[in-house]
């Protein structure tokens, strides 16, 4: 059959009596809620599709265990990208999907789904028979490239910022280029407006809303991680962790002078809400009620400044002002820069009167919010200068000098003894566990305090976690546990989940203000992994070495190199990073140092970390290993991707027991020993090796003997 995406189910608004599952990826294995939901509607069989992925065997095998512990009947139908000119074609194969009667598609590259379906402009057998049981009654899934997938138009790559400030890249090289914005074709199974995924994560709403003005488009769904839309006939429903951004842009004006959009209504439907997609028309839960103002209600905008597409950004916008006092504040902004092509991208939304409805409900003492018919216009103005790298700095620390901020490259519980002995040390009973960058917070607490026990260390649980950071903060008890705890422990995990908790909306929550407030007197603050990347002024969220290379940086969520985003602010020494030698991180910390203008980095190694004294004017190495330290000369140092110059950058080991000023690390670090310098040269053998991955260069391309002088008493700076 001819293959037309636009035509499979708008031709029949009745539509198929099968549903569809779009589920915007990160897919949990403890969402209960979305796999109750998928198996309610597949009697618990389903047929698992991975060529999406480049790995479809081990990705394929992983879901069906994942499905199977869920309580279903999954197996892994072997249609795969790599044999698609006879697995698509296979009557076994599609035997076996008929007799399932569900299909599950895996997240991974979504035209390498389309491209095995659809095949010399014709769809495959395998695909009739998946149409053939979404009509009789089956369940289509998909998460991240699955859920792409669904839609007629496709989103096949790109950032929000390229899409609004650069437009489609039709280039035939563009797809090898993953931030450039392109459009493709879909399956065509949901049929009700564009859909993206990762959305809110990622910070994609500006390449969503350029995609669906480009596709002619008037409704958008993105849906976020661990999140999905459900949709059976017309009607939508949300299941999951965070929920979707519907985008209204009937009304909406495009183009109109410096405005890619103007007047786009945007709705942010959490769990449990749903939305009459013939109508276009957003339904709230029906335990939620209007947001009432208090003296708790905000009143300005938001003082942390977060790029336009940072991960979550819009998000906290739309929440704060849910909670605010619309009398005094009913509108707010974020803005992005594309240095390349000096254009600043301008989100910004209002809670209009009269037509927005700010929602919430208290389910398990969480709250949940549902904002309805929000106003969003998107600017894009070109610059004669870019100001890069704008950030509001909401705290400034004033620690006393005894004050310590202890930095670890990895979880303490499993250091040496050796390793161990000095950072025990600086622990004062009782010690406050707050596993907050945990996804499992109680559980990552309990490890902890199960280890500080079998040092005879007394701990707490300080229960502080994305989810109920509201409540913690109005919970006077917990804060004032805070202020009595001799030392606070905040664990490993995900960075963005700190910055999102203690930066909840966009501010400075109390319960940071408490955790500040005892650093500032001389508690000492230990920040394992994720969680001391968080705490610096700026922080890596995301992207290896090998991305950095090729890409190289970007404040852009859904970029491909390395993302940096704003941090807690509790230190400004530099860019933090961790697990630094496993994982091969030198690369990404350059990369973003010299994007970032930061003249220092530092890499805490496994096993190892690093105490900030007092005001910042000292450094200590504890543990073994030790952290390399990056300095970079700014008016010389050039590191833009596929240009390894190592001009203008300075590399130094400060080893376990080393303690130093900055300003005196050159000369304290002259002279490494033999297992620093080995330790660094690897470290640079790590680097040349990303560098040659990414660009599949020659050795001689990047220059080692020029990079070989970075280490410790070479004159590079000088």
């Amino acid at each position: 059959m001819p293959f037309d995406s636009t035509d499979k189910a708008s031709s029949d608004r009745a539509g198929p009596s099968g549903s569809l599952a779009l589920i915007g990826g990160r897919f949990e294995a403890d969402n209960a809620a979305l796999y109750k939901a998928l198996h309610r509607r597949c009697d618990g069989r389903i047929a698992v599709c991975s060529m999406a992925s480049g790995y479809p065997e081990e990705v394929g095998a992983e879901t069906v265990d994942e499905f199977r512990a869920q309580g279903f009947y999954a197996e892994l139908v072997p249609i795969f990208f790599e044999n698609r000119e006879e697995s698509a074609f296979d009557p076994r194969l599609i035997e076996r999907l008929q007799a399932f009667g569900s299909v599950f598609f895996t997240g991974g590259d979504q035209s390498r789904i389309v491209g095995t379906l659809v095949q010399d402009g014709r769809e495959t057998p395998a695909l009739e028979a998946i149409r053939a049981l979404y009509a009789s009654g089956g369940l289509i899934a998909g998460s991240s490239a699955g859920a792409a997938i669904m839609s007629g138009p496709m989103i096949m790559g790109g950032t929000s910022l390229n899409a609004i400030s650069r437009g489609i890249d039709t280039r035939e090289t563009a797809t090898d280029d993953f931030d450039a914005f392109r459009l493709g074709k879909g399956l065509g199974f949901f049929d009700w407006g564009m859909v993206d995924q990762h959305f809110l994560q990622r910070g994609r709403v500006g390449r969503l809303i350029k995609a669906a003005e480009l596709s002619g488009e008037s409704l958008a769904f993105g849906i976020d991680e661990n999140s999905a839309l459900i949709v059976q006939g017309s009607h939508g429903e949300v299941v999951g962790e965070t929920g979707i951004l519907f985008i209204d842009l009937r009304k909406a004006i495009f183009g109109d002078a410096e405005f890619a959009v103007r007047n786009a209504r945007v709705s942010f439907l959490d769990d449990g809400d749903a939305i009459d997609l013939r109508r276009g028309k957003p339904l709230p839960a029906a335990d939620k009620r209007r947001a009432r103002v208090g003296r708790a209600s905000y009143r300005s905008p938001a003082p942390v400044r977060r790029n336009a597409f940072a991960s979550y950004g819009l998000h906290d916008l739309m929440l704060r002002l849910i909670e605010s006092d619309p009398a005094f504040y009913s509108k707010d902004s974020a803005s992005a820069f594309d240095a390349l092509f000096a254009n600043q991208v301008t989100l910004h939304i209002e809670r209009r009167p009269r037509r927005s409805r700010a929602l919430r409900a208290v389910r398990a003492g969480e709250i949940r919010y549902t904002a309805l018919n929000f106003n969003l216009d998107i600017h894009c103005a070109t610059l004669d200068a870019c100001p890069l790298n704008e950030s509001t700095q909401v705290l400034r620390p004033d620690p006393a000098p005894e004050a310590r901020l202890v930095m670890l490259g990895s979880t303490p519980i499993n250091w040496s003894s050796d390793a161990r002995r000095t950072l025990l040390s600086e622990l004062r009973e009782p010690v406050g566990v707050l596993a907050t960058a945990s996804g499992e917070p109680t559980a990552m607490a309990e490890r902890y305090l199960d280890w500080l026990a079998s040092e005879n260390i007394q701990a707490e649980l300080l229960p502080i976690s994305l989810h109920n950071i509201e409540r913690a903060s109005r919970d006077r008890a917990l804060l004032k546990t805070i202020d009595r705890m001799g030392s606070l422990l905040l664990t490993g995990g995900d960075q963005r989940r700190v910055t999102e908790a203690l930066l909840h909306c966009a501010e400075a929550t109390p319960v940071l203000h408490s955790i500040v407030t005892a650093y500032e007197r001389g508690t000492p603050l230990i920040a394992v992994a994720a969680s001391a990347t968080a705490l610096g002024n700026r922080m890596i969220a995301e992207g290896d070495s090998v991305a950095a290379w090729r890409y190289g940086s970007s404040e852009d969520a859904s970029f491909s190199g390395v993302v940096v985003e704003r941090g807690i602010g509790l230190t400004r020494l530099g860019l933090i990073d961790q697990n630094f030698l496993r994982r091969h991180r030198l690369g990404r910390l350059l990369i973003a140092c010299a994007a970032q203008q930061q003249r220092f980095g530092f890499g805490l190694c496994e096993g190892a970390g690093m105490i900030i004294h007092g005001n910042e004017q000292t450094i200590e190495a504890i543990g073994s290993k030790g952290v390399v330290v990056a300095e970079l000369d700014l008016d010389r140092v050039r590191l833009a991707p596929k240009v390894p110059d190592p001009s203008g950058v300075r590399l130094y080991l400060l080893e376990p027991g080393q303690r130093v000023r900055l300003e005196d690390l050159a000369g304290a670090t002259a002279e490494h020993s033999a297992a620093a310098t080995a330790l660094l040269r690897e470290t640079l053998d790590d680097l040349a090796r990303d560098y040659q991955i990414a660009l599949g260069d020659s050795e001689r391309s990047f220059n080692a003997p020029r990079w070989l002088q970075t280490l410790g008493n070479s004159n590079n700076l000088h």
